[in-house]
């Protein structure tokens, strides 16, 4: 994958809207459940996973749900990125913080703005924007962790199967693993290595996703590793942050 792909995505991602391999780790353990004692969401069967109906079927689970999202890409040569992104119910109120490359992105935003604070060093700005009509209601799917599914799961071509069931957070969800069997890269890159695990629950929501992809090109090699967390589905409150009063000053001056 070229290098700081997923810099400019998680950028482009939250511009938009002002957009691990191996074991997983916490939330317990499986217990006595097996797969017959679940329903699959739309998109998984016995035989595979269509990751893009899964995404669809994650997506609308958190229609009109508040939900917290987190996720953290690390890019060997490149550094790491991390997410932080707080969404109401109504999608008005959002609250993200973006850290990548020894900058801060912060955004808020309610029903009729949009408030971007943005760090580098020492300096600070500021802007403030108005939201339309569509955009009030929309979120990006990036906020929802779809872009992540795709980008690193159906671009891939990774073929997900059930692995077992567990609890996380006291939540029941189907394991889903895939490895480097038939899994692409773009651009002519080759992939040398794939693993990736999705936890699904009986609704569809994707509770967490962890993947790491390690391609080869022209004799140079790289590693992403995504890990998502999807958490707080309809406790999640967004809150004002404590900048938004000099955002409001600095861009009405």
């Amino acid at each position: 994958m070229r290098t700081k792909a997923l810099q400019l995505l998680v950028v482009s991602c939250l511009v938009a809207l002002a957009g691990c391999s191996g074991a997983l780790s916490g939330g317990g353990g499986a217990g006595e459940q097996t797969l017959g004692d679940v329903s699959y969401p739309a998109g998984v069967s016995e035989n595979g996973t269509d990751v893009s109906t899964l995404a669809d079927a994650h997506v609308e689970a958190l229609n009109g749900s508040s939900f917290t999202l987190e996720l953290d890409v690390t890019q060997r040569g490149a550094g790491s990125n991390a997410v932080r992104a707080a969404v109401g119910p109504d999608r008005d109120n959002v609250r993200v913080n973006v850290s990548a490359d020894g900058q801060s992105m912060e955004l808020y935003t309610t029903g009729e703005r949009r408030y971007l604070r943005v760090a580098t060093g020492g300096d600070v700005t500021y802007r403030t924007t108005r939201r339309t009509s569509d955009g009030t209601s929309f979120v990006p799917s990036s906020y929802s962790g779809a872009t992540y599914l795709d980008q690193f799961g159906v671009r891939a071509g990774a073929n997900f199967t059930p692995t077992g069931v567990r609890q996380l957070d006291g939540t029941k969800v189907v394991v889903l693993r895939a490895d480097g069997s038939n899994v692409s890269a773009p651009e002519r890159a080759n992939v040398a290595d794939y693993d990736a695990t999705i936890l699904v629950d009986e609704q569809g929501v994707v509770h967490r996703f962890e993947a790491s992809v390690g391609t080869e090109r022209d004799d140079t090699s790289t590693r992403i590793s995504v890990t998502m967390n999807i958490s707080d589905v309809e406790t999640t409150g967004v809150e004002e942050p404590s900048w938004l009063d000099a955002a409001r000053n600095q861009t009405s001056s």
